[in-house]
């Protein structure tokens, strides 16, 4: 995937979060403070003015720094952290290796920054899940990451303020993981 498709693809999440704002509202109201959907819009909405394609290295680093200073929450940290460590393996061109470095990058950030592991209900799971598919070679498509955002439905949560609901989180999708798949789904791009 070369410069303009990834950077056409991380600019569509802008539209991607305003269809989905109301949804991960509802899904962070239920077991966190409800802004998740604003926050990953506003995010995404900055993007168009502050992004640098002069090089790909540049395009994840601006795309880090603009997610860190506009969105609130956790979930800014978490996504700026991980594209500017992102921005250090990149490739000019994301082929299928530099992808696995890629997500294996992102996933090492959001363990680090947000001091989570598997089956912990948040974002964490869905980011893993998918760097081990695709370091297997198996196919990922949204219907897959969705999947993997489906099965924090069950998990109870121990990390972030949806852990304040305890066993009460269960039966509620975590909206980080929810937001994960459109991030990633922009990121894999073209080995769907």
């Amino acid at each position: 995937m070369n410069i303009n498709t990834t950077k056409q693809h991380l600019l569509e999440l802008e539209n991607t979060f305003k269809e989905q704002e109301d949804t991960l509202t509802e899904l962070d109201r239920a077991i966190g403070d409800g802004d998740h959907g604003v926050n990953m819009l506003r995010g995404f909405e900055n993007l168009k003015d502050k992004v640098d394609d002069s090089s790909m290295k540049n395009l994840f680093k601006s795309t880090g720094m603009t997610l860190m200073s506009n969105i609130g929450g956790a979930s800014g940290p978490l996504y700026g952290f991980s594209f500017v460590k992102m921005a250090e393996v990149v490739s000019d061109d994301i082929d299928h290796d530099n992808l696995v470095t890629l997500l294996e990058t992102f996933t090492e950030a959001i363990a680090k920054r947000g001091k989570v592991e598997l089956n912990e209900k948040t974002m964490y799971d869905v980011v893993a899940r998918t760097f081990e598919a695709v370091k297997a070679d198996e196919k990922v498509n949204l219907e897959r990451l969705q999947s993997f955002a489906d099965e924090t439905i069950d998990m109870v949560a121990t990390k972030g303020r949806a852990s304040y609901y305890k066993e009460a989180s269960k039966g509620y999708m975590d909206p980080g993981a929810q937001s994960m798949v459109y991030v990633l789904n922009a990121l894999i791009g073209d080995e769907r």
